[in-house]
């Protein structure tokens, strides 16, 4: 799994506790609220080095805040209201209770969804709390989530899905999901290829055996080989999934514009030519850590090649 896969997995791990919340609360089960205090404290000290403590196990007298970090002077209020009247009220005991003077900063965070306040901020001289930075909710969570190191979006979208058993998403064998990739990757509009499609198909007997008559065992060998790997994957691939179409034409005009480029580069040699295509587009899907199957990456070039996308025949490129 990729940083887009692992986010996916906690927005929809955060999306489904925050709906869960909703829907005890409609039925005012609101035992989850208190379980979700214990639940964001330990995800917030996981994902943000805090040291949160529950005030209320403390405390169960506490008032306006559930967690606090007397060392980093940070206190937060989980909460499933989002009205404006309830902010008011959480900041006046805040206040109250002479707790600006232990923590510098108060934080409520709604676990179910926030509304946006008519006003800036709540509260005195002596604290005041900014609606628009200081109340928090899963949107929120997901963006700063999304700012860390791989590695830690990934432990974080474990914990998620070990605290509240959520079933990872089903993993595609590498080879298969290298070749997706590589689909999405070259049907892409962005390509530099975009927009500079053939209108003819080449000829495969013509490039292949008279083009490239100097490789063309080697290529016919190349592919047979892969072939007997990895042909029955991109078939399956091609048929059964949702790429559609147009992405794969997509890809046969891209490749045929970028290849012929490299070849340009390689001075006309289709061994090496392949070789920078596939450590290229390689390069390119690992760069996001996903471990390409390589074997797979080379038969989808060199299949494409047979089928005359990639380096195409000259005479019918311009015919």
């Amino acid at each position: 799994m990729n940083r887009q896969d692992y986010q996916k997995s906690i927005i929809n791990s955060l999306t489904w506790l925050s709906t869960q919340v909703q829907v005890h609360n409609r039925l005012n089960l609101t035992d989850i609220n208190v379980h979700s205090e214990n639940f964001y404290r330990d995800l917030l000290n996981l994902a943000f080095g805090y040291n949160l403590v529950n005030i209320n196990i403390i405390d169960p007298n506490a008032a306006a805040i559930d967690l606090g970090d007397e060392g980093s002077k940070f206190a937060i209020q989980v909460t499933s209201t989002s009205t404006l009247a309830k902010t008011r009220h959480t900041v006046s005991k805040f206040i109250e209770n002479g707790l600006y003077e232990k923590y510098d900063r108060l934080v409520i965070l709604n676990i179910a969804s926030k509304t946006t306040h008519t006003v800036s901020n709540v509260g005195d001289d002596s604290y005041s709390l900014n609606t628009k930075d200081d109340i928090w909710d899963i949107g929120n969570l997901a963006v700063m989530i999304n700012d860390l190191e791989l590695s830690k979006i990934q432990e974080i979208s474990n914990f998620l899905n070990q605290q509240l058993y959520m079933k990872p998403p089903e993993k595609l064998p590498r080879n298969v999901e290298t070749i997706l990739r590589l689909i999405e990757l070259i049907s892409d509009e962005e390509h530099p290829a975009a927009g500079e499609g053939f209108l003819d198909e080449p000829f495969p007997d013509e490039k292949i055996n008279k083009r490239f008559a100097d490789h063309a065992e080697y290529l016919k060998q190349e592919f047979l080989t892969l072939y007997q790997d990895y042909g029955a994957v991109l078939d399956s691939v091609e048929k059964e999934s949702d790429i559609g179409q147009v992405k794969i034409r997509r890809v046969a005009q891209h490749l045929r514009v970028y290849s012929d480029k490299v070849l340009t580069e390689c001075d006309g040699d289709p061994q090496k030519a392949v070789s920078q295509l596939i450590d290229s587009f390689v390069g390119m899907l690992n760069e996001n850590g996903f471990e390409a199957d390589t074997g797979a990456a080379q038969f989808y070039i060199v299949k494409h090649l047979i089928k005359c996308n990639v380096f195409p025949n000259k005479e019918a490129a311009n015919g």
